[in-house]
């Protein structure tokens, strides 16, 4: 817990600015104080993992994020019992009984705003934390990293919906039906391939194409889910699966599974002293 020794009153408020109070006045972050404990030990425990939670002292970069990463998911899960008032300079909390808090809306627009930042960091940290060695074999890779559609950003590259922190929960939830269909088309065996791949950044070229499609499958997915209710592109999907088909030697992965094995088997062939012919 050595990062909670650097995050000050100035750390805290750089990184989230709402809380910006006079020199003088610590009242919003010395109430932040238990809950800056409380985000730090749930970001070891649910994303960079103990194993790797020394990595935060050897990379400044990855150290920084987290830093911010625990000021934001602290100010998030206060925010709304801080009796909060909007000032001139930003959000502060209420000192006097003359004052009255801030509207419901504007707090609750206000951690919503915080709350992108979050994910914002934690797409930022999750860039960073698949190239730590052995985070990938970790049980946090395995939770935040459970569809190839893993990543906050992918809302915006992939799919028409905004990122917020609603959609982004809506989204996992079918990015997880949207997986069922990937597995049907490009093999169990491929996709857990390809997954590993990615918590620990060892994608190769071709695999690289076979993602990039998936997730666009998944944006579009996404995307439509109301209209097609829940449906899938079958165009897509075909794409995905002519692209396995035509460069066989570049997933073994896949020609090894018991998908391929099913696509590919020998159909019978009637002969001529057979005494009954069977059509297929």
């Amino acid at each position: 817990m050595e990062i909670l020794k650097e995050i000050t009153k100035d750390v805290f408020e750089a990184n989230v600015p709402a809380a910006k109070m006079p020199e003088r006045n610590t009242s919003v972050f010395e109430r932040m104080k238990l809950m800056l404990q409380t985000a730090y030990t749930m970001m070891i425990k649910t994303l960079v993992s103990p194993e790797c939670e020394a990595q935060l002292d050897s990379d400044e970069q990855l150290k920084q994020l987290a830093i911010r990463a625990v000021c934001l998911d602290a100010f998030v899960r206060t925010c709304r019992s801080l009796d909060l008032v909007l000032t001139a300079t930003g959000f502060g909390i209420v000192s006097t009984e003359s004052t009255a808090p801030a509207s419901r809306v504007r707090v609750e627009a206000l951690i919503e705003e915080m709350a992108v930042e979050e994910l914002h960091t934690i797409d930022l940290m999750l860039q960073l934390l698949v190239k730590v060695n052995g985070w990938g074999l970790t049980e946090q890779a395995r939770q935040r990293i459970p569809t190839l559609f893993y990543r906050p950003m992918f809302l915006k590259m992939w799919a028409t919906m905004p990122l917020t922190s609603q959609n982004w929960q809506l989204a996992q939830g079918r990015a997880a039906s949207a997986d069922a269909f990937l597995r049907a088309e490009i093999s169990e065996e491929y996709m857990d391939e390809l997954l590993q791949k990615v918590r620990t950044a060892t994608l190769e070229n071709a695999d690289i194409i076979v993602v990039d499609k998936c997730n666009r499958f998944t944006g579009d997915y996404l995307s439509n889910y109301e209209l097609s209710k829940g449906m899938p592109n079958k165009q897509m999907l075909r794409a995905i699966m002519e692209q396995l088909e035509s460069y066989p030697d570049s997933y073994p992965i896949y020609v090894q599974s018991r998908l391929y094995a099913k696509r590919h088997a020998e159909r019978y062939q009637n002969k001529k002293q057979d005494p009954t012919f069977f059509f297929m």
